[in-house]
């Protein structure tokens, strides 16, 4: 019985202490490959809902989203890195080759209550990668309630929240 106990603590702690948010950013790119990073914070307002995918694609006039070449980044029932003034913020990175791209859309999830929900808020932020550079592109604050967003520069707090979470990142 006690061996099943440590068996469960143990996995509980490699499924829920791996999952911070912090420890999946990436902190490297390769110059042969023409990459670069670009690092921000996104910020949450009146976090209520179980999953936030932000979904990013390249900046080429498509019919619709889908056409486009995406890649997401997915928070689900994560504290974040920071919670400040009841606001949740998440760090992260982004890397790819050099190029155009677009934050196209946040998709949100919710599976607390009776029954599921979901849609998307639709954004259309541009962004460029730059080869060999780690860019900063500021914090994305997204209103669930009201569906908007904006991005603003707080790059003295975000350099102080990169040390601390990945200091390998330099801004």
């Amino acid at each position: 019985m006690k061996t099943n106990y440590l068996l469960l603590g143990i996995v509980s702690l490699i499924l829920f202490g791996c999952s911070s948010p912090s420890k999946n950013l990436k902190t490297s790119y390769s110059e042969i490959n023409e990459e670069g990073m670009i690092v921000g914070t996104i910020c949450i307002e009146n976090k209520t809902y179980s999953g936030y995918t932000f979904v990013y694609t390249d900046n080429l006039t498509a019919v619709a989203d889908y056409a486009n070449q995406s890649d997401e980044i997915v928070y689900k029932n994560s504290f974040g890195d920071f919670r400040e003034k009841g606001k949740t913020y998440f760090l992260f990175s982004i890397v790819k080759p050099k190029g155009e791209y677009k934050f196209a859309k946040i998709k949100i999830y919710d599976n607390s209550r009776e029954r599921q929900t979901t849609f998307d808020i639709p954004l259309d932020h541009k962004f460029t990668v730059e080869k060999g550079k780690t860019t900063y592109y500021g914090q994305l604050t997204i209103n669930t309630q009201e569906k908007k967003y904006n991005v603003v520069n707080n790059l003295d707090r975000d350099r102080e929240w990169f040390k601390k979470k990945a200091p390998q990142i330099q801004l």
